[in-house]
């Protein structure tokens, strides 16, 4: 057999490890501010985001502009984004915001978002979904 007849897929030229690097970051950092946009619809605005977020104001503003949020908030703006996308398919868009800052039974009387920024995303769906389904704190 001739070798081009044994090709497969790892003979294929990829583009260099440092390109690919580039490229997996670049297209993170789309879906984050793609997140972040929608993070923002609901809460209103970039003020509303730092504050949910505990950042500065003009955060938001920097992620948008190109500057990638560290992990910590890169995984706080995927868990508030994942727990909006949940809220909306519960609640009006313009009670979110309320249901995020209310005291929660089903969090032991904490405010969602204040669990949200401890990185507890879990806690908080688990808390949706307990609602969605009727069931009891």
């Amino acid at each position: 057999m001739a070798d081009s007849e044994h090709m497969g897929v790892a003979d294929v030229e990829a583009p260099p490890p440092s390109e690919r690097g580039r490229r997996r970051r670049a297209g993170a950092h789309v879906r984050v501010t793609d997140r972040l946009d929608a993070v923002t619809r609901v809460l209103g605005s970039d003020a509303a985001v730092a504050q949910a977020l505990e950042v500065s104001r003009a955060q938001p503003k920097r992620w948008r502009e190109g500057q990638a949020p560290d992990p910590e908030n890169r995984d706080r703006i995927i868990g508030l984004d994942a727990v909006i996308a949940l809220l909306s398919g519960y609640l009006a868009e313009s009670s979110i915001p309320k249901w995020l800052n209310g005291v929660n039974a089903r969090l032991g009387d904490r405010r969602p978002i204040s669990v949200l920024r401890e990185g507890r995303a879990s806690d908080v769906i688990a808390a949706i979904e307990a609602e969605k389904s009727g069931a009891f704190a």
